[in-house]
């Protein structure tokens, strides 16, 4: 092994020996590894993992909670004095406060799951975007396989009730929530044709 190469492979060993990772699986060729707990993690990584744990509550992902709020946006500059517009305005917040309730963010698990597991190539203290990319089609393809140990096998405390859930149970979980996804944007172009612009629509002729 060339020595630049070497010391970058002792360095990277001992990183990973003082934060004590935890291999979980292996994946084409590469090392799975995760953090034994938060308090283990890089500050850069903690503080994503807890930003993603926070919005998780929401039920939206925040390209989803981006698209509402322009929705609405557009329903203000339309006028709330228009009932149609005050009711959409009033559609889009019990979108949001559903989703608290009933929706646990898939894509948001997965950037959880990518944020707490290392490939056994990249820096434990930074987040490197193209790995995290790679990371995420990775667990997005076991996902297809009906395999989720990328993410059950974490030991995220705020978690601990998804992680005790059967296969059979975290596979419906999963597809319940792919499906409020699909189910959210539909709901938002729909709604997006009922807002009135208080322009006159033209004649047929």
């Amino acid at each position: 092994m060339p020595r630049k190469l070497w010391h970058l492979f002792n360095r990277w060993s001992a990183k990973q020996s003082t934060l004590n990772l935890v291999k979980i699986f292996t994946h084409d060729g590469h090392n799975y590894l995760r953090f034994p707990k938060e308090v283990n993690m890089p500050l850069e990584r903690f503080s994503m993992s807890m930003a993603l744990l926070e919005r998780l509550s929401s039920g939206l992902s925040g390209n989803e909670m981006e698209s509402i709020l322009n929705e609405m946006e557009k329903a203000l500059s339309a006028g709330l004095g228009n009932p149609k517009n005050a009711a959409l305005m009033g559609t889009y917040i019990h979108i949001i406060r559903e989703r608290q309730d009933t929706v646990i963010h898939r894509d948001l698990l997965l950037n959880i799951a990518a944020t707490w597991v290392l490939r056994d190539d990249e820096d434990p203290y930074i987040i490197n975007p193209d790995i995290h990319k790679e990371k995420l089609d990775v667990f997005e393809a076991m996902c297809k396989e009906g395999s989720h140990d990328f993410f059950t096998r974490l030991a995220i405390e705020p978690l601990t009730p998804l992680m005790s859930m059967s296969a059979e149970d975290f596979q419906t979980l999963w597809e319940y929530n792919v499906q409020q996804q699909r189910k959210l944007i539909a709901a938002l172009t729909l709604l997006d044709t009922h807002r009135d612009t208080g322009r006159t629509k033209p004649k047929r002729s």
